[in-house]
């Protein structure tokens, strides 16, 4: 790569469709993800805090619960998948 800068700087121009495409590909990928952490931590902010607030003695067992586990389990491959069709859209021409 060192060998040829000045083709990385060409591919990635502002200018240039190819360099446009990306950048808006790239904007998109980063809101998504900034989306996804605020609602993560958003989502864990609040069940702590109303589970600190609770009166409850006893908290809800989830260990062994199989619905917990498949969502734990999908919901990466989700976003994942979310992630990667506007990636293979963009960069394949599909």
């Amino acid at each position: 790569m060192a060998a040829y800068p000045d083709r990385i700087v060409v591919f990635l121009r502002r200018d240039q469709v190819v360099g446009e495409v990306f950048q808006n590909l790239r904007s998109v990928l980063m809101l998504f993800c900034v989306l996804l952490f605020v609602i993560g931590f958003g989502g864990m902010l609040v069940s702590m805090w109303r589970h600190h607030r609770s009166e409850r003695v006893e908290t809800p067992n989830f260990h062994g619960s199989l619905a917990v586990e498949i969502c734990w389990a999908l919901t990466p491959c989700v976003i994942v998948v979310l992630m990667v069709l506007p990636t293979v859209k963009v960069v394949f021409g599909v």
